[in-house]
């Protein structure tokens, strides 16, 4: 299969003086080049998709017989390399149907941002649909998630939570509306989703997670995790860190502190765990043990305090994170780092890296665990 050059249509291409040529125009895919005769001008026109590389020589030396065949391949692979350059013939031997790709139109081009002749963008969406998700929570966060995955692309999702939809969810939980009120949330979501993609294998599991062992249990098979849930406070996050360690799946955590939203993604074997997490707080703070045991047995629960805005941008972040991880297109911005967003003024910072402790971490290394941070009570009168 020949190659046949297509200038990525979402870069721009226009004179910024008779003899200079400029190439794109968004932060990072931006280049100048001079044009003293306007061959690269034509060259880049000719680059439509429709010719080989063979093809566009022998039009262009019609009017630039001194160019060889030679220079325009060297030229085709810079350009490539630049970012400017797909390849058609391998876009159209993509296995999306024609309703798939005009279903993910702006995904491909987005995607397109990331890709070389050497792989069509296409081929990254075809990779983010074989992926299965689980998402732990079907609440704000949960719901929120959903829609931004489904709408990436991911077509296989299972949806884990006891909960049932209440009126004040509707403020930011949109997947759900006033008929609603009463149902299951994993099954209001999944007939959301029906409506929204019809192609989407959507699973449900309506339990409350109690332990690592059902958190193993309903992620089995997953690619990548997505914790959407808070309680019960501290234990849900290590019981989540323990079976995700074992079965080596990665996973996305989040969660709001009032006028912050919160969250950091576990790669077992690669990040630290969440143990390790623990352990690093604890070098950190004198007595963090001892604050984490005070706060359980306070039976606070922080109240839910925040907008549809709010709720979006955080989640969107993790989404987009998961993406990236998926597909590997670009760095995973939150593994193995607490990343916080202040809604107030709307920056983004690292609260803190940590790494992993295999010296003395016991889940995702050879510790003991008797540190005192180990060694939490949980409070019975939640537990119940």
């Amino acid at each position: 299969m020949e190659r046949r050059p297509l200038f990525k249509p979402v870069h721009p291409v226009y004179e910024v003086t008779e003899q200079m040529l400029r190439l794109g125009e968004a932060p990072g895919y931006t280049f100048e080049l001079e044009d003293e005769n306007g061959s690269i001008r034509k060259m880049i026109k000719l680059m439509d998709g429709t010719r080989t590389i063979g093809e566009i020589h022998t039009l262009l030396v019609v009017d630039y017989p001194e160019i060889t065949y030679e220079e325009i391949v060297e030229a085709v692979e810079s350009l490539s390399g630049l970012g400017f350059l797909m390849d058609q013939a391998k876009e159209e031997a993509s296995v999306l149907t024609s309703e798939q790709k005009e279903r993910y139109k702006a995904n491909i081009r987005y995607f397109s941002l990331f890709t070389d002749l050497n792989q069509s963008p296409s081929e990254l969406q075809e990779q983010v649909s074989r992926k299965k998700v689980t998402i732990l929570g079907m609440g704000a966060f949960g719901s929120t998630l959903l829609v931004n995955l489904v709408g990436a692309g991911i077509q296989h999702i299972k949806l884990v939570d006891f909960d049932r939809v209440e009126l004040s969810n509707l403020n930011r939980q949109m997947v759900f509306n006033e008929q609603d009120i009463g149902r299951l949330k994993v099954e209001a979501a999944s007939d959301f989703i029906g409506r929204l993609h019809s192609e989407v294998l959507i699973e449900t599991e309506t339990m409350q997670i109690k332990s690592s062992e059902d958190v193993e249990r309903v992620i089995a098979g997953s690619d990548l995790v997505m914790l959407a849930a808070d309680q019960p406070f501290f234990f849900l996050q290590r019981w989540v860190n323990h079976a995700c360690t074992k079965l080596q799946i990665p996973f996305i955590a989040g969660g709001f502190n009032l006028i912050e939203g919160q969250f950091f993604m576990v790669e077992p074997g690669k990040t630290g765990c969440i143990d390790c997490m623990h352990l690093h707080r604890s070098a950190q703070i004198e007595d963090y043990p001892q604050l984490i045991q005070r706060l359980l047995d306070t039976n606070f629960i922080l109240p839910t305090a925040t907008i549809a805005p709010n709720t979006m941008m955080i989640t969107g972040m993790m989404a987009s994170d998961a993406i990236r991880y998926l597909t590997g297109i670009a760095p995973v911005q939150s593994a193995g780092k607490f990343i916080i967003f202040d809604f107030n003024t709307l920056e983004k910072s690292v609260f803190f890296e940590w790494e992993r402790n295999e010296a003395e971490c016991p889940t995702c290394g050879r510790g003991s665990g008797t540190e005192p941070i180990f060694h939490i009570k949980r409070n019975e009168v939640l537990a119940k």
